[in-house]
């Protein structure tokens, strides 16, 4: 009973923070505990519909880097599998639209990326000792017309 609720709070809290960032062009809800936060719309995998969520970044070498930390959750997050079904999104980075193409990282790679999360706060120092699933790192390369 409790999980259902949770996740209806849980849907309705991104449903409004999707809405104000977007009404604000990032200024309201822009940044989550001191870092940047941008908006990923993925393609569902199931019903071919937009789907958007606030996900904390770190820009890098002229990349967006996004962690699925989903909280320290053992399962990943949607957006996920919405990515592994379809590799192209649109990100948006105060009220800037860019498409982009992810690559989902591994071994090596990912890990050295992880860190520039753990540097940005301790949540995903937690969030990592919370699962023990590895974290994806997912890179987000604009797309030039």
């Amino acid at each position: 009973m409790a999980s259902g609720l949770q996740t209806r709070i849980f849907k309705l809290v991104t449903g409004l923070h999707v809405f104000l960032y977007h009404a604000s062009s990032g200024k309201i809800w822009g940044s989550m505990n001191g870092n940047p936060v941008l908006m990923l719309t993925t393609t569902g995998s199931k019903t071919g519909l937009p789907r958007t969520t606030p996900v904390m970044y770190v820009h890098k070498d002229n990349e967006y880097l996004i962690a699925a930390s989903a909280g320290g959750s053992n399962q990943n997050p949607t957006w996920l599998s919405n990515l592994n079904h379809n590799p192209q999104a649109t990100i948006e980075i105060n009220g800037k639209q860019i498409k982009v193409k992810t690559v989902i990282t591994s071994g090596d790679e990912r890990d050295r990326l992880y860190e520039n999360f753990k540097a940005m706060g301790s949540n995903f120092i937690e969030y990592e000792k919370k699962t023990t699933r590895k974290i994806p790192v997912i890179r987000l390369q604009p797309v030039t017309a």
